[in-house]
């Protein structure tokens, strides 16, 4: 009898047993199709590419590795922190300065072939320049012509995340008078110009001064902010770890089921990080209704908010008299100054966006769209006179049109690597034209 019992025992554990490695291999073989529907990959044979859900995360703009990676400063507005965004590998940072860069500033020539170039503007700005830290592909598409042949390009970062004229015309400035030299300098702008500033606008925030969307949280934070807006603060750092902690997990699964479930908790991670910047936004605003008043920190407010007609026509004179101080200052000193306006996928041309495009790069709820659809031609109109103040000023905003690939990243305005070799390209020969014209 027992012998019976003890067998039926047996079977039913067995029946379990075989029952659970079923349903293990059920769930495995559904992440497996789940992970290769999603990464166009088998997860077995995966390589150490970065994680699609990793890209969704700095698409809408989470940073892991820390809360607030920028920090006011007295002359530019803001900076990235030093030390930040390091690549050993590339020899990249954030240098004492605050732009991400190979080099400290300023950086002195070791030998006569060297051919500075300086990089200003915003994001796009930025990205080309570590683009060519990573490719050198300006560099290359430079040197392949016969006048830059035997010169050894060094691409100097002064472009940031937001920065719009007239902070390009103040940190060039700070940098001759700091002694820093240069052969050639690139503007790269016109977005954050027109999609930033009108922001400003609708804050009633001086049009001139840096963007309000990277003042307002340094600003915040020199403010008397309340003990809920802390306690919103705690919870979206905390959340940060937990997600940092989830991406380090998911890129160290051997199962497909361990990634699937993963993925499914760093996504729920992403959602209530956002509800917490919301809920922060909120309580900051209603801690400090006159931050002006709160904070330690000055920054000028509008008398009223500017019609749009008006307010447009400001943010256009901002960048023409900018763009024709750099030239003039840079003439002086017979350095070339080469302006461009960077392409966008909210001003309409004769694009036509992929299928990947329409869902990554085109938002209905940008903030960006009105200042790009309406701000874009008020600063195209002014390229002629800058061409007659003999700038060198050109408009990229058409170079994608021919490009049938993919080239936008995010709902922004930022490039993929298609993107941005098109731009390097476009750069490079334009570049060239002005110098052969002038000899």
């Amino acid at each position: 009898m027992k012998d019976s019992t003890l067998q039926k025992s047996k079977n039913i554990l067995t029946l379990i047993a075989v029952n659970l490695a079923i349903a293990f291999i059920c769930l495995e073989a559904l992440s497996l199709a789940f992970y290769f529907i999603n990464q166009k990959q088998f997860f077995y044979t995966r390589t150490k590419a970065k994680e699609k859900v990793v890209e969704d995360i700095e698409r809408i703009g989470i940073r892991l590795d820390e809360s607030i990676v920028e920090r006011l400063h007295p002359f530019f507005g803001y900076v990235l922190k030093q030390g930040a965004f390091t690549n050993e590998k590339l020899k990249l940072k954030v240098n004492k300065h605050g732009f991400f860069s190979q080099y400290e500033y300023p950086f002195i020539k070791t030998n006569k072939k060297q051919f500075i170039i300086g990089v200003f503007g915003g994001s796009v700005a930025n990205n080309f320049a570590v683009d060519e830290y990573k490719n050198q592909r300006f560099s290359k598409k430079l040197q392949s012509y016969p006048e830059f042949a035997d010169r050894e390009i060094v691409l100097l970062n002064f472009g940031n995340g937001g920065y719009k004229q007239p902070q390009q015309l103040l940190i060039l400035n700070y940098f001759l008078a700091l002694g820093q030299e240069l052969d050639l300098v690139i503007n790269i702008d016109g977005f954050n110009e027109v999609a930033l500033s009108n922001l400003n606008n609708k804050a009633q925030l001086e049009i001139g001064m840096p963007s309000v969307q990277h003042l307002q949280p340094l600003t915040s934070l020199a403010s008397n902010v309340s003990p809920e807006a802390m306690t919103s603060i705690v919870n979206i750092n905390e959340t940060k770890k937990q997600l940092k902690a989830g991406i380090d997990k998911l890129q160290n699964c051997q199962l497909a089921l361990c990634h699937a479930v993963t993925s499914l908790r760093v996504k729920q991670l992403v959602n209530n990080y956002q509800q917490a910047v919301v809920k922060y936004d909120a309580q900051v605003k209603q801690s400090n209704p006159d931050s002006a008043n709160s904070s330690i920190v000055y920054i000028p407010k509008a008398e009223s908010v500017l019609q749009e007609a008006a307010a447009f026509d400001k943010m256009a004179s901002i960048w023409y008299e900018s763009s024709i101080g750099m030239n003039q200052i840079l003439s002086s000193r017979n350095i070339k100054y080469f302006h461009f306006i960077q392409p966008n996928q909210y001003y309409p041309t004769k694009r036509v966006f992929t299928a990947k495009e329409k869902e990554i790069a085109i938002s209905k709820d940008s903030p960006y769209i009105a200042g790009v659809n309406k701000g874009y031609p008020v600063l195209l109109s002014k390229v002629n006179d800058l061409q007659k103040a003999q700038v060198n000023v050109f408009s990229a905003v058409n170079i994608l049109d021919n490009t049938k690939d993919t080239v936008y990243k995010d709902a922004c305005c930022h490039y993929n690597s298609v993107g941005e070799e098109v731009l390097a390209n476009y750069i490079s020969s334009s570049i060239i034209k002005v110098v052969r014209k002038s000899k």
